[in-house]
């Protein structure tokens, strides 16, 4: 198995309509552009689309589609199905930049989940050879591999990390992990949740 990124059969699996909420959201932000401007390309209301990625209204497979085609996405791209290049970022470990630090003192403390904070940190050690239950939400995750190899499975591609790599993607997008080879793995993962939706051309 290479490290490369492969791709991979869509897997059939129920979407969450939040996700699809989530995924608009995100993607529209990633895109710089504002929810006015999503109106005018796709010829909508703004409150509309609004309730819509609040996850309060649920468009109809029409709507997606102008969406997708205004966001510059393939439709899939909405439910989780399929992954925009830019969504995923692979940080391989001959990519880092060393910066000289003398007043480090190893790793900070783990946050777990909270309603009040954006950010929880964990570590996690894949079993053998087993897909962990398949994960989605909102925000962003970011995962750097301390030790050992492992894949993140997208349901259109398959990303091999190794010991010292990492990646960033959108965590609307439906993903798995699965250990690989026999050693021990160990990952730190960090979660970003969405802030609470705000009103404005900015939300």
């Amino acid at each position: 198995m290479t490290r490369a990124v492969k791709k991979r059969a869509a897997a059939a699996a129920p979407v969450d309509a939040n996700i699809i909420a989530s995924s608009i959201h995100a993607t529209r932000r990633r895109k710089g552009m504002t929810l006015a401007e999503l109106a005018e390309r796709t010829d909508m209301d703004k409150g509309y689309l609004s309730r819509v990625e609040h996850g309060q209204k649920s468009p109809s497979v029409g709507t997606l589609l102008k969406i997708a085609e205004a966001l510059g996405v393939p439709v899939g791209h909405l439910f989780g199905e399929n992954t925009d290049d830019n969504a995923v970022t692979v940080i391989r470990s001959t990519d880092h930049v060393d910066i000289a630090d003398d007043s480090a003192e190893g790793p900070g403390a783990l946050l777990p989940a909270s309603g009040k904070r954006r950010l929880s940190v964990f570590m996690i050690e894949p079993g053998s050879d087993r897909l962990s239950q398949q994960a989605d939400h909102p925000g962003d995750e970011f995962l750097y591999v301390l030790e050992g190899s492992l894949e993140i499975i997208f349901p259109d591609r398959v990303v091999q990390l190794d010991t010292g790599d990492a990646i960033h993607f959108d965590g609307h997008l439906r993903h798995q992990l699965r250990r690989m080879g026999e050693g021990p793995v160990r990952a730190l993962v960090a979660v970003a949740q969405d802030l609470a939706l705000r009103g404005g051309d900015d939300e």
